[in-house]
């Protein structure tokens, strides 16, 4: 064979090569893709579900604060009441103690 010709073929298996080296890097970067776009789909799943489950519970604390806000101002007009009338009783005694 000619050197040309070796030559020739040499460069044609380069060429071969480099393309089959360009496919196979295709390949891993559409896989790193599709990997990245699971990671993505995964990673907002679950940031999702966290919000929807934290939205769930500040619902139930919210839930929970408006009751026990409920049973502090029940609390408070009874402790008024009693109050009033504990000012009441003692405004007789002293008028009792007075006349």
């Amino acid at each position: 064979m000619e050197e040309t010709h070796i030559q020739q073929l040499l460069d044609l298996e380069r060429q071969k090569l480099a393309i089959q080296i360009a496919a196979t890097e295709v390949w891993i970067d559409d896989k790193v893709k599709a990997s990245e776009g699971r990671i993505i789909n995964a990673v907002t799943g679950a940031i999702t579900n966290a919000v929807v489950e934290l939205k769930g519970d500040i619902m139930d604390l919210r839930s929970e604060l408006k009751a026990d806000i409920q049973d502090v101002r029940t609390e408070l007009h009874d402790v008024r009441t009693e109050l009033k009338a504990e000012m009441v009783r003692l405004e007789h005694k002293i008028d009792n103690h007075l006349n």
